[in-house]
């Protein structure tokens, strides 16, 4: 299926081209430090084929063309980028780390 992605301030998407079936979304917000992700979603029609995990890659290339880097609040979105070299240069350099 071809997808298209978008971004906006307040949302991106992942649609079909033209028929504005929304595949996944996610949810942030900027700020001069860098992007917060509060929230990762996937269309339950679309759930279970990958779709959250092509939404975050283009997400990442994103932010990534941005300069500034991604803080994950999603649970969802933290457990696929934690441990994924993938996102290495987007987390902040104590994610994942104990508080100690």
């Amino acid at each position: 299926m071809n997808l298209e992605f978008s971004a906006a301030k307040s949302a991106a998407t992942l649609a079909v081209p033209g028929s504005g079936t929304v595949v996944a979304r996610i949810d942030f917000r900027e700020d001069e430090h860098g992007v917060f992700l509060d929230y990762l979603w996937t269309n339950p029609m679309f759930r279970g084929q990958g779709y959250a995990r092509q939404m975050l890659n283009a997400f990442a290339e994103f932010v990534r063309s941005s300069g500034k880097g991604i803080t994950p609040l999603c649970g969802v979105a933290r457990a696929m980028m934690q441990g994924d070299p993938r996102y290495d240069d987007l987390l902040p350099q104590n994610f994942g780390e104990s508080p100690g």
